[in-house]
């Protein structure tokens, strides 16, 4: 079995703009997600399965025109009462901290005492081992690309891409390969961080709560891409990201309400939530290490198979 962390060099050439993707996320969810204490839990609670069309595509390159627009002028917009603005980012100064994932993650780094950061990948598909380094290749390449969105290249120098590259999860289910990330995560956070299983695990940048798995029909979804849009807003090149906290936060206790268990099973499972769920693979390492730090994150994020979430 090899365990290794990659290097950040010999990347591919990065996307030369900086914010459309840092909007694409950052308004549609804000208005949800930056006011959710004042606006969600006095209206309604948020949906799991509801989604907000994006306001600016991915692949739309043209640079925002209004970096001096203050969150009180979105207030003014829509007329509601959020109280006084969040923290200004240090990077994308004209929108809140919380929009920005590269400071978030900055933020949850040093409020966990990490010294690194990043979702460890498993490989579970062996079909082609050239097909695997074209995917490590487009993989690595949306992992600058998120950051440079969002003005955080320099977060590359704390980023730890570690990979798990062993024959026995070929073809392997998310049960099957919980169970070894969370033996490695038991001794890999005193390791890498110096910090105890106990609180690690539920640390914010969830390094040691969250994995991510490409079996064959990830990779392949990915790898079918054309060149030429790899760039561009892309909603069908998947990864799997797995909630290696669902054993912790399950509890049949006598008041436990009762899990629907009446959907279609994958790999057996009947229940809603079944654990994992596909997200969009340019989204997965930077949104799971910045926006998935909680069970109600989890929850909210959540689409059930075949639906692919973070977009």
């Amino acid at each position: 079995m090899a365990i290794f962390t990659l290097a950040t060099g010999n990347r591919l050439k990065p996307r030369i703009f900086h914010l459309p993707n840092t909007i694409n996320r950052t308004l549609p969810r804000t208005l949800p997600s930056l006011v959710a204490g004042r606006l969600i839990r006095n209206i309604h609670s948020p949906s799991a399965h509801t989604t907000t069309p994006s306001l600016h595509p991915k692949g739309n390159k043209q640079p925002l025109h209004h970096p001096t627009r203050s969150f009180h002028a979105y207030q003014t917009a829509i007329n509601i009462d959020l109280g006084p603005p969040p923290r200004e980012s240090k990077r994308t100064p004209w929108v809140p901290f919380t929009c920005n994932d590269a400071d978030v993650i900055e933020r949850n780094m040093r409020n966990d005492g990490f010294r690194t950061w990043g979702l460890v990948l498993y490989r579970c598909t062996y079909a082609s081992d050239a097909d695997w380094t074209e995917f490590m290749s487009r993989f690595r390449h949306q992992v600058r690309s998120e950051l440079e969105s969002h003005d955080g290249l320099d977060l590359l120098d704390s980023f730890a891409l570690t990979v798990v590259d062993d024959r026995r999860f070929d073809g392997a289910t998310p049960d099957t390969v919980r169970t070894h990330f969370n033996e490695w995560a038991a001794r890999a956070c005193v390791t890498e961080q110096g910090v105890p299983f106990s609180r690690a695990q539920w640390s914010r940048t969830a390094r040691y709560g969250l994995f991510i798995m490409v079996n064959e029909e990830a990779m392949r979804s990915v790898l079918d891409i054309p060149p030429e849009d790899l760039d561009g807003y892309n909603q069908t090149g998947f990864v799997i990201l797995v909630n290696g906290r669902r054993d912790a936060e399950r509890w049949d206790g006598e008041d436990a309400e009762p899990l629907e268990d009446d959907f279609e099973p994958l790999y057996g499972c009947t229940e809603e939530d079944v654990g994992w769920m596909r997200v969009r693979y340019g989204e997965a390492q930077v949104t799971g290490s910045a926006r998935m730090e909680s069970g109600f994150n989890w929850e909210r994020e959540y689409r059930r198979p075949p639906e692919i979430g973070f977009q």
